[in-house]
């Protein structure tokens, strides 16, 4: 039987883009989204918003809509919307996926008290090519004790948190793995005629043009310099996690779950 999926926020680009592979995925079946009252998507067809025919699926503006309906949930939405899409969730049961970026310390705690209740699968980057590079980069920093690094990272004009959600979730695999001995600290940007100081790791961003995403870290030394790339050519690695996280999630234990636990599963 299919699983059967419900997608927050999809009047967005993103979650456009994730009913449409649903619909198109013989192991999952859509049956309905949710998007903010008063959007326009409310008027619109499932045809006009994935360009796709999806039967029997309706488009509502709370997950509570689904109740009894849906196997799992997937949020590509905003911070706020996120924590209410969750706590929805939890009271119904139901499983969710979380791309969502930006949210802040305090949200991310709010979080996690929903994924007690629930299985929550949360990726600020559903791509398994960021997932390599968060196994990739510890090592390389622990390797090359000395050098310096950098992480640059460039979105299209649209992208709303900066820096990018994957920009800190690879600075943060590089700083846990260091432990305190190294530790090291952020500087987002530079804005001041200070030399650099020791242990930071420099995370900067750019908005322009449609760039889907890319990340760079530098590793860097006086006599050379390592660069680590990651290039998005659109949003299909992402919508590929995104699925998989979601039939990985759903039948799971209550929790907070990572890209780590599906590719190691």
């Amino acid at each position: 039987m299919p699983l059967r999926v419900v997608v927050s926020g999809v009047g967005g680009r993103m979650g456009r883009e994730i009913a449409a592979a649903a619909a198109r995925d013989p192991s999952l079946r859509i049956v309905g989204g949710t998007v903010r009252p008063g959007s326009p998507a409310l008027n619109s067809s499932w045809t006009s918003l994935t360009n796709v025919a999806i039967a029997a699926a309706s488009l509502e503006t709370d997950p509570r809509a689904f109740a009894n309906r849906a196997d799992v949930a997937i949020d590509f939405t905003a911070p706020a919307a996120t924590l209410s899409n969750a706590e929805a969730c939890a009271e119904l049961g139901m499983p969710l996926v979380i791309g969502t970026t930006g949210l802040n310390p305090d949200q991310f705690e709010l979080l996690e008290v929903s994924a007690k209740s629930i299985p929550i699968f949360y990726a600020p980057n559903m791509s398994t090519g960021i997932a390599a590079l968060t196994h990739l980069l510890p090592m390389l920093a622990r390797t090359l004790a000395g050098f310096e690094i950098e992480i640059v990272e460039t979105h299209h004009r649209h992208k709303a948190d900066a820096p990018s959600g994957t920009a800190l979730l690879l600075a943060d695999a590089i700083r846990t793995e260091m432990g305190s001995a190294q530790a090291r600290h952020y500087t987002f940007g530079r804005h001041d005629n200070a030399p650099r100081r020791p242990g930071e790791i420099g995370i900067h961003a750019v908005r322009s043009g449609g760039n889907p995403g890319e990340h760079v870290v530098i590793l860097a030394d006086e006599g050379e310099e390592i660069r680590v790339a990651h290039r998005a050519f659109g949003r299909a690695a992402y919508v590929r996690g995104a699925l998989a996280a979601a039939k990985f999630v759903a039948g799971r234990a209550p929790g907070m779950y990572r890209m780590r636990d599906l590719l190691d599963a």
